[in-house]
C-alpha cells in the first residue's frame, strides 16, 4: 500500500511540474503533429476510411454537448430535440480538423466557428461546407493563441474533442480556449486517458493492427481527468460539469457510454460567472 501511495505521489509531482514548466511555453502548436493530421485530407471525410472510429464518434459528441447546454438552461425550451436545437447559440470549435464535428453542430442551427492551424486541412473543411450550402460556419486557418487575440468571452460553448492528446503544452492551450470563453460558458473536452489500458487498446491494438493511422498518438501526451480537472478549476477558474466514460468496440466501429474512464473520457466545465 506504501508502494502504490509512493508511485502515486511521484506521478502527482511530476505531473505539477511539468504543468508548471509549460506555463512558460506560449505556442502550443505542434508542427509535427499539424503535418501528420494534415497528411490525412485525402480521407478525412470517408467514413469507411482510416478514420471511422472519428466519424462514428460524432453522434455521442454532439448528444454530450447538447445535454450538456440544456443542463445548463442554454437551449431555448422550444428547440429542445429539434434540428434548431443550437439556435442563437455562438460555438468555437478549436482543433475542428477537416470540419467533422464543426459541420454536425451547424447542421443543428448553431453559429460555429472552427479554427485549426492545418491550411490543408481547412481547406477541406471549407470545401465540404460549401458542397452543403452551410452559411452558419465559418472556418479559419490559426491556432487557439491567434484566435484569443480578438476574440475574448465571444462564445457560449467551446469544443475541443480529440485534440488535447496532441498537444504538448497543456495548460496553455486550455487558458487560451477559457479566454474565448463568456463567464458562464461551456467547455466540452473528449480525449482519451492515461492508462495501460489506453495504451493497450490505442497504442498497441488501434495502431498496430490499423484501427487507427500509425503515428497518431503518443501515450505520453494523454491527460488523466484528474490533472484536466485541476488544469481546469485551479488554473481556468473552470467548475466541472460532468466526467464521462467513453468505450468502443474497433471491430463494430461503435462507441458508448460507460462508468469507466479506462480508455477515453468525456468532461464538461463551466466557466466561472
Amino acid at each position: 500500500m506504501n508502494l502504490i501511495a509512493k508511485k502515486t505521489n511521484i506521478s502527482n509531482s511530476f505531473f505539477i511540474f511539468r504543468t508548471l514548466t509549460q506555463n512558460y511555453v506560449k505556442e502550443t502548436v505542434n508542427a509535427h503533429e499539424v503535418e501528420h493530421h494534415s497528411n490525412m485530407k485525402e480521407y478525412w471525410w470517408n467514413s469507411n476510411g482510416p478514420l471511422n472510429a472519428l466519424h462514428s464518434l460524432n453522434p455521442l459528441r454532439v448528444s454530450f454537448i447538447i445535454n450538456g447546454l440544456t443542463n445548463m438552461k442554454k437551449i431555448e425550451t422550444k428547440n429542445i430535440g429539434t434540428r434548431q436545437s443550437l439556435e442563437n447559440i455562438k460555438i468555437l470549435d478549436v482543433g475542428c480538423g477537416g470540419g467533422l464535428l464543426t459541420e454536425a453542430l451547424a447542421r443543428l442551427d448553431g453559429n460555429v466557428t472552427g479554427i485549426d492551424p492545418s491550411k490543408e486541412l481547412i481547406t477541406i473543411a471549407n470545401d465540404h461546407s460549401v458542397i452543403l450550402k452551410n452559411k452558419n460556419i465559418k472556418y479559419l486557418n490559426e491556432s487557439i493563441e491567434e484566435h484569443a487575440l480578438s476574440n475574448t468571452e465571444s462564445y457560449d460553448a467551446i469544443v475541443t474533442s480529440e485534440v488535447l492528446e496532441h498537444v504538448s503544452n497543456k495548460y496553455g492551450f486550455l487558458t487560451k480556449c477559457v479566454d474565448c470563453l463568456k463567464p458562464g460558458g461551456s467547455l466540452f473536452v473528449t480525449t482519451p486517458n492515461r492508462t495501460i489500458y489506453s495504451w493497450l487498446s490505442v497504442i498497441i491494438l488501434g495502431e498496430t493492427f490499423n484501427f487507427i493511422p500509425k503515428g497518431t498518438h503518443e501515450w505520453d501526451k494523454f491527460i488523466c481527468p484528474h490533472e484536466l480537472q485541476s488544469i481546469l478549476e485551479i488554473n481556468c477558474k473552470c467548475d466541472t460539469i460532468t466526467i464521462n466514460g467513453l468505450s468502443y468496440d474497433p471491430f463494430t466501429n461503435r462507441w458508448s457510454w460507460t462508468d469507466l474512464t479506462d480508455l477515453s473520457y468525456a468532461i464538461h466545465a463551466v466557466k466561472s460567472a
